[in-house]
C-alpha cells in the first residue's frame, strides 16, 4: 500500500522542518553558541520554533497515515494535511517575544490539535 496522500503532507512539513533547523543553526552561527543557547532570547526562540515543530509533527504524521492505511477518505486526510501544514507555518510566527504575536501561536496550536484530532477520531471508529 502506498500513502500518497500522507507522503504529500510529509514532504512538505519535511521542509519546513529543514528550513526551521537552518534558521536555528544560523542563529547559533551568528552568536557564536556551539551548543544551547546562551540565555539569549535571539538563539532560543528559533530553538524553540523548531523544537516545538518537531515535537507535534510526526505524530500527527504517524496517525494520518494509519488513518490512510484504515482508509480513511482523502478529503479526510487532505483537511487534517492542510490543516497541519497551515498551523505550522503561522505556529512559529506566534513564538516571539511581543504579546501581540500570542494569536498566531494560539491558531497554530489549536489547528495542530484540529489536525491530530482528525485521524485519532478515524482511527477509534468516529469517522
Amino acid at each position: 500500500m502506498t500513502f500518497e496522500v500522507t507522503g504529500l503532507y510529509a514532504v512538505v512539513l519535511g521542509l519546513m522542518m529543514i528550513v526551521l533547523q537552518i534558521l536555528a543553526i544560523a542563529a547559533r552561527a551568528k552568536h557564536e553558541v556551539l551548543f544551547g543557547d546562551a540565555g539569549q532570547m535571539r538563539i532560543i526562540l528559533p530553538i524553540r520554533r523548531h523544537g516545538n515543530f518537531v515535537e507535534h509533527v510526526p505524530m500527527a504524521l504517524i496517525l494520518m497515515v494509519l488513518a490512510e492505511a484504515q482508509r480513511l477518505p482523502e478529503p479526510w486526510l487532505h483537511g487534517a494535511g492542510l490543516l497541519l501544514v497551515a498551523s505550522r507555518a503561522i505556529h512559529p510566527f506566534g513564538l516571539a517575544e511581543t504579546k501581540e504575536a500570542v494569536p498566531l501561536r494560539v491558531a497554530g496550536t489549536v489547528g495542530t490539535w484540529i489536525a491530530t484530532l482528525i485521524p485519532i477520531a478515524a482511527l477509534v471508529g468516529l469517522i
